[in-house]
């Protein structure tokens, strides 16, 4: 069982306390990060805690798409921040922020937003899509 948090909306909680910065992204050049320290960076995020997590399977059982927030050791300053790690055969990114609350509205968006646009190499039955988000991903705790 999950504690669901009421949270301001992500555009408030951007302005109070600032966006997201990108970590990790399999497609753009510049980063918050070097990409030479993808590696150090993707290590500590997946070895981080998982507080969160929505998973879509395929037929076969396997991950197809995995969104998560996790809290992590910063590599570089070893401070604690949360980050919102997005997984697909068709790409992956994380970004991160050293408040909570901001990354909490950030992983909902997330999986709100693959939900409404998912991904499109991705193939499921038209039943997943009629039943919301309980019945789109196999794992999600995203009310």
């Amino acid at each position: 069982m999950s504690l669901a948090l009421a949270l301001k909306p992500v555009d408030e909680l951007f302005a109070q306390h600032g966006p997201m910065r990108t970590v990790i992204h399999h497609a753009m050049h510049e980063t918050a990060v070097p990409r030479e320290q993808y590696a150090v960076y993707a290590h500590n995020v997946f070895a981080g805690k998982t507080l969160r997590e929505s998973v879509v399977k395929a037929d076969n059982g396997t991950p197809i798409v995995v969104i998560r927030l996790a809290e992590y050791i910063e590599p570089v300053t070893l401070a604690t921040r949360y980050a919102v790690d997005y997984w697909s055969l068709g790409g992956f990114w994380t970004t991160d922020h050293e408040v909570r609350a901001v990354a909490e509205a950030a992983y909902e968006e997330a999986v709100r937003q693959e939900f409404a646009n998912p991904t499109r190499w991705l193939r499921l039955s038209p039943s997943r899509f009629l039943g919301g988000l309980s019945h789109f991903y196999d794992e999600t705790d995203v009310l």
